[in-house]
Formats: structure tokens, sequence, C-alpha cells
């Protein structure tokens, strides 16, 4: 069994946390995150249309206000600019109550001595939405010279796939180790982290699967860093 989770371990834990996203105790605070990220978008996008919508009136009153109001939202929703770090942020409130139940269930033999810190995951985000708007101010201009969308889908998810990578496992793994262990670890578990970041990117593209995104990549990450890093490497 060992062996096999050597050689099959991303096929292993992409399969446990599909279905750790949907076990009872841990689903209802999936669910609670998919809640609270649609008022926040719906307030914000209220917000954004309140100050905005005298400057884009089309003289159609209620015909108006529906698509700005929908166009607003559908900005928002399909943009991994800033879906991304909402959802990131908001995911933070729930963080410490869905990965301790999969820790305490897959993972007892490992300490539970840990420093749960909402303020990494809200600081993940924060530094996702930097780092995205800085990434995308730099490649838009090359995504427009060198084949627009044939270029910016790939290279966009690619690099949001690294960002998500990056900022998940630090958050993740400062709850039991030091930032220097962090990064140690993070280094060498760089590609299937990095695959499953990808994988994170490509669902935050995905309307109404997105809302379900934060906490999947954390369950995926979770899993990774207790198989492969706080627990030491598994034997091959």
């Amino acid at each position: 069994m060992q062996k096999s989770k050597s050689q099959y371990y991303i096929i292993y834990i992409l399969l446990l946390s599909l279905k750790n996203l949907f076990e009872p105790k841990v689903f209802k605070w999936v669910l609670y995150t998919t809640i609270v990220t649609l008022i926040v978008l719906a307030s914000l996008t209220f917000s954004i249309v309140y100050y905005v919508k005298d400057w884009l009136d089309t003289g159609i009153p209620f015909l108006g206000d529906f698509l700005l109001y929908g166009a607003t939202l559908a900005a928002l929703w399909g943009s991994t600019i800033l879906f991304v770090p909402i959802s990131t942020i908001i995911f933070a409130l729930f963080q410490d109550k869905i990965m301790g139940q999969i820790e305490r269930k897959y993972y007892p033999e490992i300490s539970q001595e840990e420093n749960i810190k909402i303020a990494t995951m809200v600081f993940a985000g924060i530094k996702l939405l930097g780092w995205s708007l800085l990434i995308n101010i730099i490649i838009f201009p090359v995504a427009i010279f060198w084949g627009s969308s044939l270029f910016w889908i790939p290279a966009n998810i690619l690099i949001t796939g690294y960002l998500i990578s990056k900022e998940y496992t630090e958050a993740i793994g400062l709850r039991k180790m030091t930032f220097a262990k962090t990064k140690e670890v993070r280094n060498n578990l760089f590609w299937p982290c990095w695959f499953f970041g990808t994988l994170g990117a490509l669902l935050f593209f995905i309307p109404l699967i997105n809302l379900f995104a934060a906490p999947f990549i954390t369950i995926l990450m979770l899993h990774t860093l207790n198989l492969k890093g706080f627990n030491g490497p598994i034997a091959d």
C-alpha cells in the first residue's frame, strides 16, 4: 500500500480529495464558503454598479440596469484576477474546520499541535491579487502581439497555477512549520503542487464549479503536504 501510494499518489490524492469535498462534516463548511462568496460577489457587484452606473447609463431604465449588473457580476465571476483572491480570503474563515476534520480522520499520527492562523490564508489571497495584477499587466501586451487568446489563456492558467500552488502550500505549511521549512518542503514538492495549482486555476475558470475551487485545492495541498511533507517522504 505504501508503494502504491508512492507510485500513484497524485491520482490517489485527487480521488481522495474529491471524496473529502462531499463528506458531510466537510461539505457543510464548503457550503458556508460558497454562500459567503456569493454574498460578497453580489455586494461587490452592487457597489461597483452603484458608483459607475451614471457614467454607463443606457437610457433604458430596467433593461439597462439589469444588463449592467449582469455584466459586472459576469466579469467578477469569470475573472481569475479577482475571483481567486476573493474566494481564497473568504475560505480563510472556514479553513481550520475543513483541514482539522481531514487531518483528524486521515492523519491522526501526525502532531495535532498547530498554529491556526486565518491571517495566513487571507494574506495568501492578498498576495494572489497583487501577483495576478502584476503578471497580467506584464503578459497582456505580449499576449496581444503573439496571438491574443492562443497565448493568453494557457499562459494565464500556468502562471496562476504556480501562484496558487505557492501561496496555498505556504499558507497550509505555516500551520505546522517555520517559513524556512515550509519553503524547503514546497521546493521538494514543486511539481505535484504546481500540477494541483494548475488544476485549480482551470477550475477557477469554470462558473459554479469555481465556487468550490478554493476548498478543493486546499484539500489537495493538505493531503500532498501530509503524505510527502509533514510526515516525511514516502519510500519508493
